[in-house]
């Protein structure tokens, strides 16, 4: 990180001391003992001038600020986003970080400085955590104009539908396996997900594997395929490879954070989270779950957390509980989350898909354990600390059959639509467009564009 302003220090500091980040080392001084301290400083101000350079967006904020507020405050006043790892350099090359967002200001210019403290006090802070934009919704509706679902359980055909927001037309493409080697790989056992306009395709098992000496073969392929590309007139079919997986998977899941992250989740046998950055194009491990979740439905919310629901142990049970995890520290890990169940949750919950609906979560069919009947829930989020989320019923207007989701996530497409593609299941294809606000389903199949 580069330094705001030239250096101020009369007495240049040995080089190890310049780099020097500071820890909690600084201790908040006592009302009482505080003009004694203030007295060793000749030039402490009640006020400082602040000069602030945002290094994620080259934002910059001067003001006048009181020193008796704290490092929080102050970044308040910039909209400095909540719950997140930061780090604040200043011009002599000294740095804080979040553990210190609660000390005041004027002690830290004291630690900082000395007794030479500048007229204006220059400074860049950066988030430490992913750069994650503070709406993702709109994130998602600009970077999504096509989006996908695949066919992958026969072993001769491989078939993706793509459904075109601006057209509303619903479009299924066929590609012979012996001609694409890198598709052999991909199959029921595989995940998927949609970012911007391409399928990522990963992981996967051989058919049949449930034998114990053929538990080792899981494949950490991964791949991407652009939907923009795709000919009806059977043009050859693009595959871009990207990095193995770190950890070869089955029954794992998948989501895209905007704007430029893939989030490789769980699988049977591993706890481990993976993660792409399209930009950069790596691919690095990420964190840990608490528990094992194969299927587990995945979704970012409040522009900060992702959350990991449900799923179920493989050959075992169901597993019915949430966790998640916050995309703006620098590392992260995940916790668990205690909801309050309002109604009987009578299906065992795996395959359903999630979608925002107004300020909370809806959880959308999936696997009910072989009942016939499809329930639904609204997942109701509680920003209140000292309260838990709630889990309710929910019924749609629309009465559709049970579905399964092989990319659970709705895709936002405007203020107040969500789109996704179910699992296609006797050769019936359809699309469900979601309306977020009234929790109407609409339902297109291949023959009503």
């Amino acid at each position: 990180m580069g330094v705001c302003g030239e250096q101020k220090d009369k007495k240049k500091k040995p080089e190890k001391e310049e780099n020097k980040i500071l820890t909690n080392e600084i201790t908040p001084i006592e009302e009482g003992k505080k003009d004694d301290k203030l007295k060793s400083v000749p030039n402490m101000k009640k006020s400082y001038a602040i000069k602030i350079l945002n290094t994620d967006n080259n934002q910059g904020y001067n003001k006048v600020i009181d020193g008796d507020i704290t490092i929080h405050q102050m970044l308040s006043e910039m909209k400095f986003r909540e719950n997140c790892d930061f780090i604040i350099e200043f011009e002599n090359n000294l740095k804080i970080g979040a553990e210190k967002i609660n000390v005041k200001l004027e002690n830290i210019l004291i630690e900082i400085f000395n007794s030479d403290i500048p007229e204006v006090i220059e400074m860049k802070y950066s988030y430490k955590g992913l750069n994650i934009p503070e709406n993702a919704i709109e994130a998602y509706r600009k970077d999504n104009k096509i989006i996908g679902s695949a066919i992958m359980d026969s072993t001769d055909i491989f078939g993706i539908i793509t459904y075109e927001i601006n057209t509303r037309s619903l479009n299924p493409y066929y590609y012979q396996r012996n001609e694409y080697p890198e598709l052999i790989y991909f199959n029921s056992f595989t995940a998927y997900c949609n970012a911007k306009n391409c399928l990522y395709f990963s992981g996967g098992e051989k058919e049949q594997s449930y034998e114990v000496e053929e538990k080792s073969a899981q494949y950490n392929e991964f791949i991407s395929i652009d939907l923009t590309k795709l000919s009806s007139n059977n043009d050859k079919l693009e595959i871009n490879q990207l990095p193995n997986l770190n950890v070869p998977r089955t029954w794992h899941s998948m989501i895209f954070v905007p704007n430029k992250y893939i989030f490789i989740v769980g699988g049977s046998n591993t706890k481990s989270v993976e993660l792409y950055d399209m930009e950069e194009k790596k691919l690095t491990k990420d964190s840990e779950l608490n528990e094992e979740r194969c299927e587990a439905t995945l979704c970012l919310v409040n522009n900060i957390y992702l959350y990991a629901f449900y799923g179920f142990f493989l050959h075992k049970d169901y597993n019915n509980s949430i966790e998640r995890c916050n995309l703006l520290k620098e590392e992260r890990k995940w916790e668990d989350i205690y909801a309050v169940e309002k109604s009987a949750l009578r299906f065992k919950p795996s395959f359903f898909a999630i979608s925002y609906f107004k300020n909370d979560l809806l959880l959308i069919g999936g696997n009910d354990a072989g009942e016939e009947e499809r329930y639904d829930y609204l997942y109701k989020l509680e920003n209140e600390e000292d309260k838990k989320d709630e889990i309710l019923d929910y019924k749609f207007e629309s009465k559709e059959k049970i579905n399964i989701f092989k990319d659970k996530f709705f895709m936002p497409i405007d203020n107040n639509k969500a789109v996704n593609i179910p699992l296609s299941i006797g050769g019936e294809i359809k699309v469900f467009i979601l309306d977020t606000q009234t929790g109407k389903v609409i339902s297109y199949d291949n023959n009503n564009k």
